[in-house]
């Protein structure tokens, strides 16, 4: 039976042992990827109730006051 050097065994040893750190540093990855990408979604809707609320409440002052400009400093709508 053939049997390979020491040098070359270990050679094969360090190599499966980088294997095995990158195989669980690509799996720690993947599991932040997608805790990120669940709260870039819940983000992303959080922004578009944001949007929708506050379309639905301009939108109510328009009725309100009439449609116009209004100035977010001072509170004045200027009707056009």
């Amino acid at each position: 039976m053939a049997k390979i050097s020491d040098d070359e065994l270990q050679k094969v040893k360090q190599n499966r042992e980088k294997v095995l750190e990158i195989s669980q540093q690509l799996s720690e990855l993947v599991l932040q990827q997608t805790l990120l990408e669940e709260q870039l979604k819940s983000v992303k809707q959080l922004f578009i109730d944001s949007v929708n609320k506050e379309q639905l409440y301009l939108q109510n002052l328009n009725e309100t006051y009439g449609e116009g400009l209004l100035d977010i400093n001072t509170g004045e709508i200027k009707t056009t």
